[in-house]
């Protein structure tokens, strides 16, 4: 275990304040982990066939990253559901600083979606369309 995890597990032991039982917190945080996601384990498989789709890495023609999330294309607020040609894998900085933060706008299809990079407000600098990647 890397030295800072082991660190910050210490940190919430101690935070927690068990009675310093051996093993006593770390059964607790397994509880917890199998109270909160243990509903949800095995009950649909969707997202992971959009994360395979995408090759477990940033759907966005001029990244590779692994760190992914989905992503919306039509967002939820705005009607948008979580069927597989409305959601994306992108990662945290696309997700973030890229569509969100107007230098990325990606548009349905999920199989074949537009990408236009630049600067919100301006005339894209670059359009892909599909899934083709750019060498970087």
């Amino acid at each position: 275990m890397p030295e800072d995890v082991f660190v910050q597990f210490r940190m919430a032991e101690v935070a927690f304040g068990g009675s310093g039982l051996p093993g006593e917190f770390l059964s607790f945080i397994c509880r917890t982990f199998w109270w909160v996601w243990g509903p949800t384990l095995g009950v649909s498989d969707k997202w992971e066939m959009m994360y395979r789709r995408d090759g477990y890495r940033c759907a966005s023609p001029v990244c590779r990253r692994r760190d992914v999330t989905l992503h919306h294309l039509m967002y939820r607020s705005a009607g948008g559901g979580d069927e597989g040609e409305n959601v994306l894998s992108v990662c945290a900085w696309c997700h973030l600083e890229g569509e969100h933060g107007g230098r990325l706008k990606v548009r349905a299809p999920a199989s074949r979606p537009r990408w236009e990079m630049g600067r919100r407000g301006r005339a894209p600098v670059m359009v892909v369309v599909g899934r083709e990647r750019l060498a970087c």
